[in-house]
């Protein structure tokens, strides 16, 4: 099977902390002088897309806002297509894709609740907050499912675990937009004007990266070990990856030798 094009996840993969992971700005422009079509597919829900793509800049990766997909992104275009109203339990700068595209906000009386990852953000009345909206009949709409992410001091939740606590307090179920959903993936390759079997997804989660896009019918599914990877994880998820590197530098090296 030949792959022609590939989805590159960006935290832990692309970036570490505070820093590009070395080798890894002068991998992706490998990428781009030998024509390889890539998109950035994120789960980041902290910054928008313009935010995300200024940070990569700074940190030498060539990057532009149109080439990430986002869950922010995905929500936005549900809310917009079903015309509902919104409250945004994001972050603040998080908050220019949904404004950039048009949703209606609402802090009174949304149509539903789009739950990010807060941050320091985040406080117990803001819990609450979310808590009477969905106990109000709201929709919840969670940007993404994964559980943590490495940040620059270590380990941090992500929005899966909230997600799942307001799940359980209110027996809502929430619409999941972003990875580990299919449609994010299927979104990407008609960007890219693939089929989802010619693509390919690197990441640093075996599950929400790796194990999902091979679910949601990609090629081949690649597992680095940088980020928030732990010995033993290609082998934790079905399916499993289907190759390992030991970061994104050695697998572009491989890739383009191939």
């Amino acid at each position: 099977m030949r792959i022609k094009a590939l989805l590159l996840d960006v935290d832990g993969v692309l970036t570490q902390g505070n820093a590009a992971v070395p080798g890894a700005p002068a991998a992706l422009q490998a990428l781009v002088e030998r024509g390889v079509p890539f998109r950035l597919v994120t789960n980041s829900t902290q910054r928008s897309r313009a935010t995300l793509a200024q940070r990569l800049r700074s940190f030498g990766f060539s990057v532009d806002p149109a080439m990430i997909f986002s869950p922010a992104v995905a929500a936005a275009r549900y809310l917009t297509e079903q015309g509902k109203t919104a409250y945004l339990a994001t972050r603040e700068d998080a908050g220019a894709d949904f404004r950039e595209l048009g949703v209606a906000l609402d802090d009174q009386h949304p149509n539903a609740i789009v739950l990010g990852d807060l941050g320091e953000d985040l406080t117990y009345a803001e819990l609450n907050r979310v808590l009477r909206f969905l106990l109000g009949g709201a929709e919840l709409i969670a940007l993404g499912g994964t559980l943590y992410w490495h940040a620059a001091d270590g380990p941090a939740l992500d929005v899966g675990p909230f997600t799942a606590l307001f799940e359980h307090a209110t027996g809502v179920k929430a619409r999941t937009l972003g990875k580990p959903d299919p449609a994010i993936f299927a979104e990407a390759a008609r960007a890219l004007g693939v089929a989802t079997r010619e693509l390919a997804m690197v990441g640093d989660d075996a599950g929400v990266d790796v194990a999902a896009a091979k679910r949601a019918g990609l090629g081949f599914g690649v597992l680095v070990q940088t980020g928030k990877y732990r010995p033993g994880d290609e082998s934790r998820q079905i399916p499993a990856p289907d190759a390992v590197y030991p970061s994104f530098p050695s697998f572009v090296g491989a890739f383009l030798e191939h």
